[in-house]
């Protein structure tokens, strides 16, 4: 980009000057006009991109060549004043310039001022270089090889960390030292970069370096995806190098993804099992994070991946068991609580990086399993709706004992036995046997099991001790009760 700058004063211009080659990114020549009798020819021998122009020298004869020349004048105008007056402005107005700076001139907004015309210069260049049905973007929907580019390049994809900085690493892109051997399109949500080159050697280079000097510059990360098949349409690269972006879910930022390695990932059953249903709520109400921590992490083997859509589907099947354990110590109450479990529930859906929903999870998790054991300490739990509730999906067991039910409430069984008797009216044991009754009848009645084996699903051991207790509780042996 080509800049003349304008006033009588040229120390003010040779500091500006300074300024801009400094710290001003990508590609600049300036220069200097202090003689307001050469000004209309160095502007026509220099044809300048921008000009920046002291307002002040221009006469109020709106008739000089001066005025006229810069009236025809094409580019982009930026003036700048040391007094504030409405003749001033006037004239600004009148030669459209783009923004009226009052001296001593802000320097970093005039860059940033300068950067939007460097970026609307080269989108303009582009559209002139580039007939509309050979464009990149028409060609990104065409099928055809003979609609693929054909000049030698590499197809490269870019993803930022952050999607808020899409726009900015756009620019930055367009700044870089290595612009100028490479086409930038945006996308949706991501960058293509076709490096003018037929060696990957050099593109690799290339992406390294910007996967770097983005980090140092922006604190965050760059995914970047490099076709490297055999020279096809726009469309299919594009398609490519997109599905092995994919990979960012699984492995996060910061890496080079090529589309000759593509992942294959392996279908998951999205509902958890009875079993891992119990395998997760046992977990919690033992309070052993490091099994949360296990039964998490199978999700997550080096050389298996599932379908997204699958795990965090089987995700929020995990989040349903956590809301269950909430529920029964009355956490959802808290509202701070309440409020993290619904985030939770939108970062299971919506956050691009699979172990950053994992560790949320699990960070989620432990927090639940400290209030919880405070609860317990603090007696407001229900021990006798947590006792039943145990005993409803252990009652096979015939090891089930007050002891052991005692022990997973983190309470004593003498404790236990009197809560108990004293909300349900009647023992413990009495209790336990009067559930294990109630499923033999039904199994009685609805299977051909023989008798010793329904004492057997039922807890009992010993099926004569079975007949014994289930005489007690019915009236009859089970034999005469299954034949009425």
């Amino acid at each position: 980009m080509k800049v003349l700058l304008i006033d009588r004063d040229p120390t003010d211009l040779t500091g500006i000057r300074w300024f801009l080659q400094t710290y001003f990114p990508g590609d600049v020549i300036i220069e200097i006009c202090s003689a307001m009798t050469e000004t209309s020819h160095t502007i026509q021998q220099f044809e300048p991109d921008v000009i920046l122009l002291n307002i002040d020298v221009i006469a109020n004869n709106r008739s000089t060549a001066l005025y006229r020349l810069l009236q025809q004048y094409t580019g982009t105008i930026f003036a700048m004043t040391a007094e504030p007056l409405f003749k001033n402005a006037l004239k600004a107005i009148e030669l459209q310039v783009a923004h009226l700076f009052v001296k001593p001139i802000d320097l970093e907004l005039f860059k940033q001022k300068l950067m939007t015309v460097s970026l609307r210069t080269r989108k303009v260049d582009e559209i002139k270089q580039t007939p509309l049905d050979n464009s990149f973007y028409y060609r990104l929907f065409l099928d055809s090889p003979t609609d693929s580019l054909k000049t030698t390049f590499y197809f490269t994809m870019i993803e930022p960390e952050h999607l808020d900085m899409f726009n900015k690493l756009y620019v930055w892109l367009q700044q870089t030292p290595i612009y100028d051997s490479m086409q930038v399109y945006p996308l949706t949500d991501k960058i293509v970069c076709l490096f003018q080159t037929d060696d990957l050697k050099i593109v690799e280079k290339d992406v390294r370096t910007l996967m770097k000097e983005w980090q140092l510059t922006n604190s965050s990360f760059l995914n970047i995806g490099i076709y490297d098949g055999p020279l096809s349409t726009l469309k299919q690269m594009y398609l490519l190098t997109q599905r092995t972006l994919h990979r960012s879910f699984y492995e996060g930022f910061g890496h080079i993804f090529y589309t000759s390695k593509q992942l294959e990932t392996q279908p998951l059953d999205p509902l958890l099992t009875p079993e891992e249903q119990q395998l997760l709520i046992s977990s919690l109400e033992d309070g052993n994070i490091e099994a949360v921590k296990v039964f998490l992490y199978r999700l997550s083997h080096e050389d298996i991946y599932y379908e997204q859509d699958d795990l965090r589907i089987h995700l929020t099947s995990v989040l349903a068991q956590i809301r269950r354990f909430m529920l029964k110590y009355k956490l959802h109450e808290k509202a701070v609580l309440e409020q993290h479990y619904r985030q939770l529930f939108h970062l299971i859906l919506e956050h691009p990086i699979f172990y950053t929903i994992l560790n949320g999870i699990i960070s989620f998790t432990q927090k639940l399993i400290e209030l919880a054991r405070e609860v317990r300490s603090e007696k407001r739990a229900d021990y006798i709706e947590v006792a039943i509730e145990v005993i409803d999906q252990q009652f096979q067991d015939s090891t089930l004992s007050l002891s052991f039910v005692a022990h997973r409430l983190g309470i004593s069984p003498n404790y236990l036995s009197a809560l108990f008797a004293k909300k349900q009216g009647i023992p413990f044991k009495r209790y336990v046997q009067q559930i294990r009754i109630q499923h033999a009848t039904k199994m009685l009645v609805e299977t051909d099991f023989s008798i010793s084996e329904i004492a057997q699903l039922n807890g009992f051991e010993d099926a004569n001790y079975f007949i014994k207790i289930f005489k007690q509780h019915m009236g009859t042996t089970p034999s005469r009760y299954r034949k009425k």
